[in-house]
């Protein structure tokens, strides 16, 4: 297998919001991702750190904070991250509304 053929296509709903401006610098953008406090957990596109392939699981570090733009909620963790979630994964545990940040 060529490494053309093993990197997944981005899905339509993160390409539209990859095109967005956020008015902030966005690390990463997470599609069918999962609410698990501490963390948030998902399958990540257009991460700008490099740290992730397209296409790959991942678990952010602890969340500090959300906020909420043109129906996207961006997370940003203790390490400085800002996460857009662009879909959550049916039946996820979409919680992010009973969380509390200090």
């Amino acid at each position: 297998m060529t490494e053309q053929q093993r990197v997944p296509s981005i899905p339509a709903a993160v390409a539209v919001a990859m095109k967005k401006d956020f008015g902030m610098h966005v690390t990463a953008f997470l599609f069918a991702a999962v609410d698990s406090p501490p963390v948030i957990m998902g399958t990540v596109y257009g991460d700008t750190t490099g740290r992730f392939r397209e296409g790959a699981s991942m678990r952010t570090s602890r969340i500090t904070g959300v906020i909420f733009i043109d129906g996207y909620s961006l997370f940003q963790t203790v390490a400085g991250s800002r996460y857009v979630i662009v879909s959550w994964a049916i039946g996820g545990g979409n919680l992010y509304m009973n969380r509390v940040y200090h």
